[in-house]
């Protein structure tokens, strides 16, 4: 039925279809159908219809009833001008023609009147009352329905003709009237026979000519969409006559007529199937196929190639069963055969028009390339199976995974003698090409070969990439057949890691085996051992004898690797860190590891390390050398060759056999981070670094690095202290002073090399030494908080080991001292005054001046053992006596260029802080001591020190000799506690709180008591300046009575001032110099009068002695001070001190012996009005002035 056409018939007996065949044939096909039907389905639209015109036959054959018809429309043609004409013989033609029509069921006519070309469409051809057209349309059109239309010869509007234009619509309008009646007439009787299904003498194929008729009516109006439906329903109704098991229609299965095992799928021609399914002879075999050939028709016409690929793939696979349920009365590999003709006809089909849609439609290639791909695929494994058979495939797998067990088992694979034997069998194959192929090895690999590699760009163009990789693998396979390992080898490695990144364990052990195999044979050693390594981390899917085999392989050739390979741990192996074990039980710290062997071989490793990173340093490397991991679970312990302490997270594992290397990351993303806590180790060397205990300021600060051996015996050694505070700056002296402690109590001195980079070399030590280093630094601040690294790389046993420590060092002066000088004529009296530098108390315990190269101190306290508490804001007063030395013994070198010379004021103390905390940390460290946990003391005194000790009142411990500690906190103790394993966790948490339980108030004798044995005592020395030299005069008030005083009777005296030459600078230009200075007397105006020169200007120098008159008057009676005298220099730039002889000297002043009044507040009001009687003149001269009411 293909290729039909709706059929319009035409009834010339007027001659005018030569005059108009070629105007309707331009205007063919019909455009713009519109298709409403009947049955309220929603409108249907035809692009284009084609009409297949032929002339009308008045003699009626009868049509076949398997025949759907065609014939939609019939025309009539008729010219003719003359009215009796038409009436006495037209009228009568046309009759009968109608006549004959309307016998035919669904066929519609149409009556054309053909004029002339000079007749013009006006009023005259509309108008005449007699014309023959008018009488045609009266006597032929009943009822609303237009039977006639009008066309013109040789139309001249040309294709844009009204006549024409109208007379297709009728065209268009009578076809579609007629298909719709005949639509509705064919689904009514279907739906009528399909109700029937359960009577007796229902036939199935009666029904289904019936049904296709209506698909094939849809068909012809190019309506494809709905003819594919009538086919799916067809196919659905073949179906559940088969689930009912009625099947009598068809006569037998099919499938032995020549050439079916290779006929073309496609083909609905290639019988004739209608005929075969009329007579009710049809197979199921040519049934199903004819019925398949025609829904694939109705999808090429609507361009959905993909659709027919992947329903010929649904069908050849769901059509396979049946076949092999009827093999018995087939062909020998007809199944074979016939798989792989289907597959290829399809796909040969289907490529010419894939090419046109991929270019159109760029979203077509995917879908279309993976059902090509599947076909092609499915097309291959027939010749899998065929060369199994033939003997040019072995029967393992990936070739045999699609053979039939059952059907195999008159199959099997020929011994290599009956090869000949069964390629005869072959000859019942009627696909030559599949015939050529398996008549021998080359022929078959060839066409192996392409229909592999079309099937891989296939899958590579639609982005299945596991198909490809099948597909590559079974090619890989076919190599490893044929003994060409380089090509399987290198095909193999190209694609099995990408299964063992999907998971699919037992496809990528199927590949490795080969892959093995034939790296084995190429003698690459390291690719093989790669490839057992991938085999047994899949050992679960291998049988003990595989797994046992491919480990002693492993074994075997581990030791002859040229290049090292990294694998992970699992799945063969299993590493987990159980504990940081850090007790006296073990030299050094030590890391827990439990590594399970899955293999049950045993291995031999050389190293094993595992990796921890943190801060200071970075990284640490646990390791063990040279032990045997047995199958199932080993415990190793791995010890390290630096000590440092920190929190530190798990970062790898890795071990050695020989150029083999097992490695595990611990810091995936989707991996939680495992913290451990370490310590530095108990029993080796340790370092720290503090403020010395004597600080000597306004020299170059130093740190203090103490080296204890514990029980390590070093060789040599080096020590590096880098800075990681700004500012601060390690400087490079050259030789660096350290003190070496032996264990015998013997201290011996040193001077130790500093290297250009800072390294400094460290002496050979003893066991149980200490060496005290002092390490000159420069810092931004005098007192600051500064964090050093502090590295010490050192030989112990012919073994390098390191100690690493991060730590800060707060560098602290807590006191500050005030110093002023009272200068005598052969002495100085040092005042210094000493106070806290900050909040909080120190004790002092002891103070010395020391003396300087140009003053001895000649007085100072004898006690060396204080216990003087200092709170901020209070002073602590010392005097000194300073005395020069003698003037032969003073190198001018010695004096600062500001005339001053240095001493030193050296203060012992401690801050309270101090003496608490190195009590608590004694107590502290002795309790975990006690309890085997002293590893943690240093850690957990820092956070015990951090979180409780801080808020001590430490003002309040120096007043009332008791200090309060906090109260125990346990969530905040095991917030630092986290890192540590759950049994040392509970047993620190445990004994911090008993301690903080008993000792909630520690009084200061606990204190004492508790503190260490050799507490270490602070000292400060403290630079203070003294001068050299002074302008130093000596006042002497001389009095002329050396009896006791008169009240109000003057006393001649003489003020003596000498310039002191004991002072002087040793300039002599500057002794020979005179300078002015001014005296200057103090007078208490309430106790003296003075006559005289209170207040004179006079020039003296070293040496020389003046003498000043001048007469004292007592105001009072009783012991009274004489005034003070003051000499200073009159020049601003110098300054003079002055030593007063007379300084808080008392002299008795009696009354007279006669009874005298003075009027004292009155004196003063005339003293503030007029001179004093007893002031000294402008002249220089004194006065005495009486006063007249002085009884």
């Amino acid at each position: 039925m293909s290729g039909k056409k709706v059929t319009v018939t035409y009834c010339d007996e007027y001659d005018v279809w030569p005059l108009i065949a070629d105007d309707l044939s331009s205007r063919l096909p019909l455009k713009g159908l519109v298709w409403q039907p009947s049955n309220q389905r929603a409108e249907k639209h035809i692009q284009s219809l084609e009409v297949d015109l032929k002339r009308f036959n008045f003699e009626q054959v009868p049509q076949p009833l398997s025949n759907t018809q065609t014939n939609y429309l019939n025309l009539y043609f008729v010219s003719c001008d003359d009215n009796e004409v038409y009436k006495n013989k037209v009228r009568r033609q046309i009759r009968a023609w109608v006549d004959i029509i309307t016998t035919k069921k669904n066929q519609d006519w149409l009556i054309v009147y053909v004029a002339s070309p000079d007749s013009k469409k006006t009023n005259s051809y509309l108008g005449l009352k007699s014309s023959v057209y008018d009488k045609i349309r009266t006597d032929f059109n009943h009822g609303k329905q237009e039977r006639c239309s009008y066309i013109r010869i040789n139309d001249s509007e040309g294709p844009s003709s009204e006549l024409w234009s109208a007379f297709l619509e009728k065209m268009k309008e009578s076809i579609l009237a007629s298909f719709d009646m005949q639509v509705l007439q064919i689904q009514e009787d279907t739906r009528r026979l399909d109700m029937q299904r359960h009577m007796p003498g229902w036939n199935y194929c009666t029904f289904f000519i019936l049904k296709e008729g209506l698909a094939q009516s849809f068909e012809i109006m190019t309506l494809y969409e709905d003819a594919l439906i009538q086919y799916d329903e067809l196919e659905a109704s073949f179906f559940q006559v088969l689930r009912d098991k009625a099947l009598a229609w068809f006569g037998h299965f099919g499938g032995t007529d020549t050439g079916d095992d290779s006929g073309n799928i496609l083909d609905f021609k290639r019988k004739d199937y209608r005929d075969l399914i009329n007579k009710n002879i049809i197979s199921v075999f040519d049934f199903r196929s004819y019925l398949f050939a025609r829904q694939c028709r109705m999808l090429l016409k609507l361009q959905r190639i993909v659709e027919i690929c992947s329903r010929a793939q649904l069908f050849i696979t769901s059509f396979i069963p049946s076949i092999r349920e009827n093999e018995e009365h087939l062909a020998k590999h007809f199944l074979e055969s016939w798989v792989f003709s289907a597959c290829m006809n399809v796909v040969n089909e289907c490529e010419p028009f894939s090419a046109q849609m991929a270019a159109n439609d760029v979203s077509f290639v995917r879908p279309y390339s993976a059902a090509k791909g599947d076909l092609l695929l499915t097309a291959r494994r027939q010749l899998d199976k065929l060369g199994v058979r033939q003997n040019h495939l072995p029967n393992t797998a990936p070739f045999s995974v699609y053979l039939d067990s059952q059907s195999e088992s008159g199959h099997e694979a020929a011994a290599p003698d009956d090869v000949s034997t069964n390629s005869h069998k072959c000859d019942d194959i009627t696909n030559q090409k599949l015939l050529e192929a398996v008549t021998s090895v080359d022929a078959f690999d060839k066409m192996y070969m392409a229909l592999s590699t079309r099937a891989i760009k296939s899958y590579d163009a639609s982005g299945r990439s596991r198909a490809a990789l099948s597909v590559h693998g079974d090619i890989a396979a076919l190599k490893y057949t044929r003994e060409k390992y380089d090509e399987a080898v290198r095909i193999f490695e190209s694609m099995i890691w990408r299964y063992g990144e999907q998971d699919w364990s037992i496809i990528e052990n199927s590949l490795l085996i080969k892959c093995a195999g034939s790296q084995k044979r190429l003698n690459k050693t390291d690719q093989y051992v790669e490839s057992l390594l991938a085999l047994l981390k899949n050992s679960k899917w291998l049988s003990p004898d595989q797994s046992t085999h491919y480990a002693d392989e492993l074994l075997r050739n581990v030791g002859e690797l040229d290049k090292e390979i990294k694998k992970p741990f699992s799945p063969m192996l299993s590493v987990s860190v159980v504990s940081i074990i850090d007790d006296e039980t073990v030299a050094s710290t030590s890391v827990e590891v439990l590594i399970e062997n899955h293999l049950s071989k045993t291995l031999h490793f050389d190293d094993l390390q595992l990796q921890l990173v943190g801060n200071d340093p970075e990284q640490i490397s646990f390791y063990v050398k040279n032990k045997t991991l047995l199958p199932g679970k080993n415990t190793y312990f791995l010890c390290s060759d630096v000590s440092t302490s920190g929190n530190y997270v798990v970062e790898t594992c890795q071990m050695s056999i020989g150029k083999l290397n097992f490695h595990q990351v611990f810091m995936n993303a989707d991996q939680k981070k495992r913290v451990v806590r370490l310590n530095h180790d108990s029993k080796r060397l340790m370092a720290t670094v503090s403020q010395p205990n004597e600080v000597r300021l306004g020299e170059r600060q130093q740190f203090s690095v103490r080296i204890k051996t514990q029980e390590s015996v070093i060789d040599n050694g080096t020590l590096l202290l880098e800075p990681q505070t700004d500012g601060l700056d390690i400087v490079n002296t050259g030789k660096v002073f350290a003190k070496l402690k032996k264990k015998n109590a013997d201290i011996e001195e040193m001077e130790l090399d500093m290297q250009d980079t800072k390294h400094i070399l460290l002496p050979a030590c003893e066991a149980h030494d200490e060496l005290e280093l002092f390490v000159v630094y420069e810092g931004s601040y005098p007192e600051f908080d500064y964090r050093l690294k502090t590295t010490v790389n050192y030989k112990s046993d012919d073994a390098e080991h390191k100690f690493v420590s991060a730590e800060t060092v707060p560098v602290v002066i807590p006191l500050s001292v005030t110093e002023s000088s009272i200068f005598r004529e052969t002495s100085i009296f040092l005042k210094v005054e000493l106070s806290c530098n900050g909040n909080l108390p120190v004790r002092i315990l002891g103070s010395k001046l020391l003396s300087s190269n140009v003053y001895i101190v000649e007085s100072q306290s004898e006690v060396n053992n204080w216990d003087l508490t200092l709170f901020p804001r209070q002073n602590a007063t010392f005097v000194y006596k300073l005395v020069k030395k003698d003037g032969s013994k003073i190198d001018q070198g010695d004096v600062g260029g500001n005339g001053k010379s240095k001493v030193r004021f050296d203060v012992k103390y401690k801050t309270l802080k101090d003496e608490v905390e190195a009590s608590v940390s004694t107590m502290i460290e002795r309790k975990l001591k006690d309890h085997k946990l002293g590893q943690h003391f240093t850690y957990i005194f820092s956070k015990v020190r951090e979180a409780f000790l801080s808020s001590v009142d430490y003002c309040s411990y120096g007043l009332m000799d008791v200090v309060h500690l906090d109260d125990f906190d346990a969530e905040l103790c095991e917030s630092f506690l986290l890192h540590r394993d759950l049994k040392t966790k509970v047993e620190l948490l445990d004994l911090i709180e008993e301690f903080f339980e008993q000792h909630e108030a520690i009084t200061m004798t606990t204190i004492k008591d508790q503190a260490p044995n050799h507490q270490t005592e602070h000292s400060i020395s403290f630079p203070l300046d003294v001068p050299t030299s002074k302008i130093l005069h000596t006042a002497e008030l001389i009095l002329s009575n050396n009896n006791d005083l008169i009240v109000s009777d003057a006393c001649p005296c003489v003020l003596r001032i000498k310039q002191s030459t004991y002072w002087c600078a040793a300039d002599t230009d500057d002794q020979e110099k005179a300078q002015d200075y001014i005296y200057d007397i103090d007078i208490d105006y309430d106790n003296w009068l003075v006559s005289g020169k209170r207040r004179l200007r006079f020039s003296s120098k070293p040496g020389e002695v003046m003498e000043f008159a001048l007469s004292l008057i007592p105001l009072k009676t009783g012991n009274l001070l004489l005034p003070p005298v003051r000499v200073s220099a009159v020049s601003p730039e110098t300054y003079a001190a002055t030593v007063y002889v007379n300084s808080a000297q008392q002299i008795l002043v009696k009354p007279k012996s006669k009874t005298a009044t003075f009027f004292v507040e009155q004196q003063q009001r005339i003293l503030a009005m007029q001179p004093s009687p007893y002031m000294a003149s402008p002249s220089g001269t004194s006065t005495r002035n009486l006063s007249e009411g002085m009884a």
